[in-house]
């Protein structure tokens, strides 16, 4: 067996005997571009800095540095240095922009609609997703805005949106309209470096979700994944809301808990009606009122800036270190100096 190292990552990879250099690489997870596998498309050249390959077809052999050799037929005949171009490691996905069908637009409640897509069948257009990523939507304008994908990527090609309308918005308006007076939408994807992966969750893990308004979206995506992976972690939700209006598929999370031992959830506004029997404050304190040992814990923050960092502090404040947190905010909002 010989050793691949790779140029940039200096990764190194054990050749298995007859290996060719595109099967190792996929059976590591790596991605980079091919097509045919075969060597005719000539699509997966990379070059070559040191060692000797043999070639399977074209039938030639070649040693480095600088040559070019494919790699869907290349076999190592000693330890390789390769370079390749624009290759992708292992757990990262491929951006695409991808034209998507609007297959339905329903009102959930008094300004968030559910929005379903559905995503190109196959060939270069498919596209894949974790469970908790987002999408661009972009308008013919040039205009774009980021919406947390609802569905999990278990659901295969269809996608779920939960987008909040407000009407003060130019921006959140021409997004509205377009989606319920077209028949498709461009979209890109996949966006977010805060998902979950049902094949890396540790048994032992204990989850606490935390969303305000539409921010139950994300939280949605990453339940419905581990429960489709039988993962039994478990699952603490907390969704806040100003009001008890603002609320929209009110049965779902109660669902989850009582079809899974597991799963817990608690709803918090800061307002309350008399008729409310759920929590009422604001959810960091909730949240931190009722989980007091974050052991073997991660956070999910998804919601504003204020809440995921308010979340953070008080989380901390109780044992927590900050490196137990995920949320998308910690990508595009500094947190606020004391």
């Amino acid at each position: 067996m010989y050793v691949l190292t790779l140029t940039d990552t200096e990764q190194r990879l054990v050749l298995q005997p007859g290996e060719t250099i595109l099967a190792a690489l996929e059976r590591y997870r790596y991605r980079m571009r091919r097509s045919c596998r075969n060597g005719v498309c000539e699509i997966c050249q990379v070059q070559l800095l040191q060692g000797d390959v043999q070639q399977r077809y074209p039938a030639e052999r070649f040693s480095g540095p600088g040559v070019r050799v494919l790699a869907c037929t290349a076999v190592a005949l000693s330890d390789l240095h390769i370079l390749i171009e624009g290759l992708e490691m292992p757990g990262v996905l491929a951006v695409k922009k991808v034209v998507c069908e609007i297959t339905q637009t329903e009102k959930l409640n008094h300004d968030v609609y559910r929005i379903r897509l559905q995503l190109p069948a196959t060939g270069s257009h498919a596209v894949e997703y974790y469970a908790g990523q987002y999408l661009n939507i972009l308008l013919p304008s040039g205009k774009q805005a980021s919406f947390s994908i609802a569905s999990a990527p278990d659901m295969g090609r269809d996608i779920e949106l939960h987008i909040r309308h407000m009407a003060e918005s130019e921006m959140s308006s021409a997004i509205v309209e377009h989606l319920l007076n077209n028949p498709s939408v461009e979209v890109e994807l996949p966006q977010g470096d805060c998902y979950l992966q049902a094949t890396g969750m540790k048994d032992d893990t204990q989850l606490v979700l935390v969303a305000a308004s539409t921010g139950f979206a994300q939280v949605k995506s990453m339940v419905e994944h581990l429960l489709a992976n039988q993962h039994h972690n478990p699952i603490h939700i907390y969704w806040g809301a100003r009001s008890q209006e603002d609320f929209y598929l009110d049965d779902l999370p109660e669902q989850w808990a009582r079809e899974h031992t597991h799963v817990t959830t608690t709803r918090v506004v800061e307002e309350a009606a008399a008729d409310w029997s759920g929590s009422v404050g604001l959810l960091p304190q909730v949240v931190l009122s009722d989980i007091d040992d974050f052991s073997n814990t991660l956070v999910i923050g998804a919601g504003s800036p204020g809440m995921v960092y308010a979340l953070l502090d008080v989380c901390e404040e109780a044992g927590m270190s900050e490196a137990q947190m995920k949320s998308d905010v910690f990508a595009y909002a500094p947190r606020p100096k004391k």
